[in-house]
């Protein structure tokens, strides 16, 4: 069985992530994927854009630079054209299709998370919606994914991610989100670091670190960290002002 094989839609084998993030979000699944992820959570969308909207305004350049890890189809850059210098990264060339519909003020690139070609400090926001880390299907990866982003912020930078705790997973399949969306969560191990979730799109394989992972790997970086609880499922934690 080739690498590439080993993380096809039904299977539970460990996920060789780019390839097969980038096989799930194919053209059908992007064509679905407002309907799936944008109208059905419109809460959490305007909680990120106010968010978004106040980190914008402390940071200490008038027209900053950020960057969107996976990115998707943009809708947080659609909500801010011309506030930022906006460069999106994502795996699925038919998601950076819509990307760049839906915010053509922006620039985007297609690559994996883990070797994007971005130079140390050359961004002051570095974002990463839905808990999309959660693909990069370890702790470690993930850990190494959170080194580069405060490698590639400047001094005084800020970083937004959303992450999705192993506990609230629990509990996402009595939830209302989970009947109007038709996702299931099913853990692959007892505590849900490990779990996957089934819908139009295949299987997708994830990995969730607690909070206090993410906390103690970003606290040496930053003057200050706000992690507040959206009442659904995702903790919004806020890092700003990146130490020199």
């Amino acid at each position: 069985m080739t690498k590439h094989q080993s993380g096809i839609p039904g299977s539970d084998s460990p996920l060789h992530y780019d390839e097969d993030a980038a096989a799930i979000y194919g053209e059908h699944y992007a064509a679905r994927y407002a309907g799936l992820y944008t109208a059905p959570w419109r809460r959490k969308h305007e909680l990120d854009a106010a968010n978004l909207t106040s980190i914008l305004d402390d940071l200490p350049t008038a027209q900053p630079s950020w960057l969107d890890l996976a990115c998707g189809q943009a809708w947080h850059f659609s909500r801010f054209p011309g506030r930022a210098q906006m460069i999106g990264l994502d795996l699925s060339w038919p998601q950076l299709t819509h990307a760049k519909a839906n915010a053509p003020h922006a620039r985007f690139v297609r690559a994996d998370m883990l070797r994007a070609p971005f130079a140390p400090q050359s961004f002051d926001l570095v974002t990463n919606f839905w808990a999309g880390y959660c693909y990069l299907a370890s702790q470690d990866r993930i850990g190494s994914l959170l080194n580069e982003a405060v490698r590639w912020l400047r001094p005084g930078g800020a970083l937004y991610f959303e992450i999705l705790q192993p506990r609230d997973l629990a509990s996402f399949n009595d939830s209302h989100f989970a009947a109007g969306t038709g996702f299931t969560v099913v853990p692959r191990t007892e505590d849900y670091r490990e779990w996957r979730y089934d819908d139009v799109g295949g299987r997708h394989l994830m990995t969730s670190p607690p909070l206090e992972f993410f906390l103690d790997t970003l606290s040496p970086e930053f003057h200050q960290i706000d992690a507040r609880h959206d009442s659904a499922f995702m903790i919004h934690l806020i890092a700003t002002r990146r130490r020199g």
